[in-house]
């Protein structure tokens, strides 16, 4: 009877060894260990030789670990993930496993600069080297005041013609955008006014925390010349762009 019951605790354990799961996220079942006694694995001498720093070795080759994959890399056993990441199937039907950050939320740096991940972070800080100290400031984009991805341009167009200005903003936390007009005797109103030709359009995107906005002029007429000005606004501060609407002759 003892017999029996330790037969069955070793085929237990060895069930559950084949299924144990590593602190990156593949199965042992999965693993991909070399069949020749770790000849083809390197081992890192000192933690200098790992961009994102040492892991444990899922094969148990190396001692003191191995350097951590960066992020969207290829994983296995020999290929671990740095220790801010995981290794996963991205899809059902896919075979390969790749490093992805456990965090997903965006944060500010101390160089005032917006990562998406806080691995995302790390991989850079590590890019510069000891010298340079890299941390979160704050969960979330850095506060930043808007900024133009594309500015309005110039138009020359014939009288009886649409007319579009365009301009795209950036900033956070995400701008407020409106336009002004100054007519040719420098007076200047916000758009769009009382003008039934002039309509204003804006949406979010293409990217976050960034806006696009136009002014469409379905009726270009003699009065509508004059500077387009796209205006971004947010606690941070405010930016502006202009663009010259005039006549082409047609000889």
């Amino acid at each position: 009877m003892r017999n029996r019951r330790a037969t069955f605790i070793i085929i237990a354990a060895a069930v559950l060894a084949a299924f144990f799961v590593t602190a990156n996220g593949v199965k042992r079942s999965d693993l991909q260990c070399p069949e020749d006694e770790c000849a083809t694995i390197h081992c890192p001498h000192d933690q200098s030789e790992c961009l994102l720093g040492l892991v444990p070795d899922g094969c148990d080759c190396c001692p003191y670990g191995v350097c951590g994959h960066n992020e969207g890399s290829e994983c296995n056993a020999k290929k671990p993930c740095a220790n801010t990441m995981e290794c996963v199937k991205l899809e059902e039907d896919e075979t390969i496993y790749r490093c992805v950050c456990k965090e997903k939320e965006i944060v500010c740096g101390s160089d005032n600069s917006t990562y998406l991940t806080v691995c995302h972070l790390n991989e850079v800080s590590a890019k510069l080297g000891n010298n340079s100290l890299l941390l979160i400031q704050y969960l979330g984009p850095c506060t930043r005041e808007p900024s133009f991805n594309s500015f309005p341009k110039d138009v020359y167009s014939t009288i009886g013609q649409p007319v579009i200005f365009e301009c795209e903003i950036k900033g956070f936390p995400v701008p407020n955008v409106s336009w002004s007009f100054t007519d040719t005797a420098i007076v200047t109103k916000s758009l769009p006014g009382d003008d039934i030709a002039i309509a204003i359009q804006t949406r979010g995107g293409p990217n976050r925390f960034t806006v696009t906005s136009w002014v469409q002029i379905l009726d270009f007429k003699p009065e509508h010349v004059g500077n387009y000005t796209c205006i971004g606004t947010n606690s941070e501060g405010t930016s502006m762009a202009s663009a010259k609407l005039g006549i082409r002759e047609i000889f």
